[in-house]
């Protein structure tokens, strides 16, 4: 009897995540076709139709039977009511973020424009919002620069976190949260999903009218506030933001670039007013604070021509860092500067540590977070007073948390230093699986920094001439980057045990 109500459940359980895994395929497919609206102001691109029709109609298909597969009859229990567990609703997250790069990547192999591995390797990098890219922007077909922008909408605001705005399921809440959303802005995940989508929507288009006001065509405005914004930096130019030369365009990108790196809570607090609470949070001081620091730091090496010699003015200098540094620590990638190879070792090494670093949880952005980089500071701070400091001085362990000031247990600050141990792990890792397929120590730490932190800046490695192993190892670092690390090996290590077990009941 007992063994029978546990294959109840887990067939349950199946079913829920088949439901979702449904209506998944069945949204991503949707956003397939998308692009095509690019055919009524550019009508040389029809040809490419099929190309979106027939992978994303068969998404949907493919995604309608699954759902009518998993409904089951009304006798049996409700698959929307159940429940998933940790380990299951992240082989969920895992297996939507899987199928949407293999989804991805079909147009750009139909159309011959990319080989199978670079096709997964620039799907992976628009849905991650990486930004490192094999696609020359300034041959690709325009339907298809459209297309790489909408991938990073979609990845930039969460494949999960679409989903849990149509979809009314009880493990929504779980698999949002694996997807990196911790913090919710209205009662109800699927609430909270729609006024992030709203306000995300509201600020791309709020910086493509400025963009367009600034002098650019209506289409590089919609492409490059959709990729600022989701903090991507796929361009419409090979050049990057450089192709404009224009301090104007460069300013609205750095406001853009920051408020997608901030978390969505703060800026939902920011609209209601709510300014203290927002420059009291523990990651707003750290923020600045860093961005501030390494501005200077990086304007005075200009300057001092620690770029392959040549001296830099000083308001070129800092135009040129503070843009960088942007465009760095919130994982964007965008580039006013012809190349990072003529930048000096000291310069990459700052550059190097904001994007492990990165910028708010709960954004678009990448990297550790400074939310745990914080939590971690203070808990050795703390550690330190009470072993060394003043025996009779009592130590609060608070913090300002969204304008609350709330109390930091022990376990926050493990966790916070856990996720660091492995991010470095998985780090050097990443690095040193680059230096045997060829690149020099220089080339493996930044290039797999950039893809780990979701950042899209390289000095060269990873290119279209890059074989399919490093392709593969750069797609491995973005995924564990925007899933966060632990959701990739749990929803891994389910998957491995489900197949195990499916092998043994045969």
């Amino acid at each position: 009897m007992l063994r029978m109500r546990a294959a109840e459940k887990a067939e349950v359980r199946i079913r829920a995540a088949s439901q979702y895994l449904g209506a998944a395929a069945i949204a991503m497919g949707a956003v397939e076709l998308l692009p095509l609206s690019c055919i009524f102001f550019y009508p040389d691109q029809q040809s490419f139709a099929p190309f979106f029709i027939f992978p994303g109609l068969g998404a949907m298909v493919a995604g309608y039977l699954l759902l009518i597969s998993a409904k089951g009859t009304k006798a049996e229990p409700n698959p929307r009511k159940s429940s998933l567990s940790m380990r299951e609703a992240a082989a969920c997250t895992l297996s939507v973020w899987i199928f949407g790069i293999l989804l991805y990547a079909i147009p750009f192999v139909l159309a011959g424009l990319l080989s199978p591995s670079l096709a997964l390797f620039e799907a992976t990098s628009g849905l991650t919002t990486t930004g490192l890219s094999v696609v020359d922007a300034n041959s690709c077909p325009a339907i298809f620069l459209l297309y790489r922008s909408f991938m990073q909408y979609l990845g930039g605001v969460g494949l999960v976190l679409v989903l849990a705005c149509v979809i009314g399921h009880n493990s929504n809440l779980r698999v949002y949260n694996l997807e990196g959303h911790t913090d919710r802005l209205l009662p109800g995940t699927a609430r909270t999903a729609r006024a992030i989508l709203i306000l995300y929507t509201t600020i791309i288009s709020l910086g493509t009218i400025a963009y367009h006001l600034a002098g650019m065509t209506w289409f590089d405005a919609v492409n490059t506030a959709m990729s600022s914004v989701s903090t991507g930096g796929f361009c419409t130019h090979s050049e990057s933001i450089g192709y404009f030369n224009s301090p104007v365009i460069e300013a609205i990108t750095v406001v853009l670039m920051l408020l997608g790196a901030t978390n969505f809570l703060l800026l939902f607090l920011l609209l209601k007013g709510q300014m203290r609470a927002c420059l009291s949070h523990i990651e707003t001081p750290m923020f600045y604070g860093v961005v501030t620091a390494t501005t200077l730091l990086i304007t005075f090496l200009l300057v001092l021509g620690a770029d392959s010699g040549s001296e830099t003015s000083i308001p070129q200098a800092f135009r040129i860092a503070l843009f960088q540094v942007v465009s760095v620590i919130t994982s964007c990638g965008y580039q006013t500067i012809p190349s990072f190879n003529y930048l000096s070792p000291s310069i990459l090494f700052v550059l190097t540590s904001l994007m492990i670093v990165g910028s708010y949880a709960g954004s678009t952005a990448g990297g550790i977070k400074m939310y745990r980089v914080s939590i971690a500071a203070k808990g050795q701070l703390w550690s330190l007073q009470e072993r060394y400091g003043n025996k009779h001085r009592i130590c609060s362990r608070k913090i300002n948390r969204f304008g609350k000031r709330v109390s930091c247990s022990e376990q926050d600050v493990a966790d916070a230093k856990t996720y660091m141990v492995m991010y470095v792990a998985a780090f050097a890792s990443g690095a040193f699986a680059f230096t045997l397929c060829g690149a020099s120590l220089q080339q493996a730490v930044f290039d797999f920094a950039s893809c780990l932190g979701n950042t899209g800046v390289g000095i060269g490695f990873l290119s279209s001439q890059s074989g399919p192993v490093e392709l593969m190892v750069g797609c491995m670092g973005m995924l564990l980057g925007r899933l966060e690390i632990v959701p990739v090996f749990m929803g891994l290590c389910t998957m491995l045990q489900a197949g195990r077990n499916e092998i043994h009941e045969r």
